[in-house]
């Protein structure tokens, strides 16, 4: 019994870390000058491609990020993360997302 509490309250703990990490992310992304449809879907993209530590990382790189000149700046910018699995997936994101809107 005690195990199946613990092990509830665990993935409770990283659901929240992950739902903080995604909204830190948005709100990153457009404070650094990503459009808000181009920030979103950044931000859906990236959950599904990283784990949920890869991502709070990130989201806690982001803090340091100041704002772009452009989108593809903001992009650049994000990309030099010193996290192989999430430059690959910011790029990755970044092409998705960026290639339907005007830089």
């Amino acid at each position: 019994m005690r195990r199946m509490i613990l092990s509830s309250l665990v993935l409770l703990l990283l659901a929240g870390c992950a739902t903080a990490a995604r909204y830190t992310l948005q709100d990153r992304f457009r404070a650094i000058g990503l459009p808000d449809q181009t920030a979103d879907c950044m931000v859906d993209e990236l959950d599904q491609r990283l784990s949920s530590q890869d991502l709070s990382d990130l989201a806690q790189y982001t803090l340091r990020l100041s704002r772009s000149d452009s989108t593809l700046g903001a992009i650049r910018a994000l990309m030099s993360i010193d996290n192989p699995r999430a430059v690959t997936a910011i790029g990755a994101s970044g092409a998705a997302c960026v290639s339907s809107f005007r830089l």
